[in-house]
């Protein structure tokens, strides 16, 4: 399989899971926000939740099929020493 269709469906199928899960982090936390001792913790994990979906969810793809992309046209095929 080509490495860019490899991680459009990738990115496909573990789309919902992901999501799924950094919205019950998210929505879990929301009780805490009204508590003033832990008000500090549950921001730092809704928005930890939410960067690091996105970052998962876009950043990682594209930075994975660029350092690939480089290497395949950077191979120096010395396979055979």
């Amino acid at each position: 399989m080509a490495l860019d269709e490899a991680i459009i469906e990738a990115g496909a199928v573990r789309f919902r899971p992901m999501l799924l899960t950094g919205a019950a982090v998210v929505v879990g936390s929301f009780v805490i926000v009204f508590d003033p001792i832990f008000q500090g913790l549950a921001l730092a994990m809704m928005f930890g939740e939410i960067a690091s979906t996105t970052l998962s969810r876009v950043t990682i793809p594209i930075l994975y099929y660029l350092v690939q992309n480089w290497k395949e046209r950077h191979h120096t095929g010395d396979a055979t020493s």
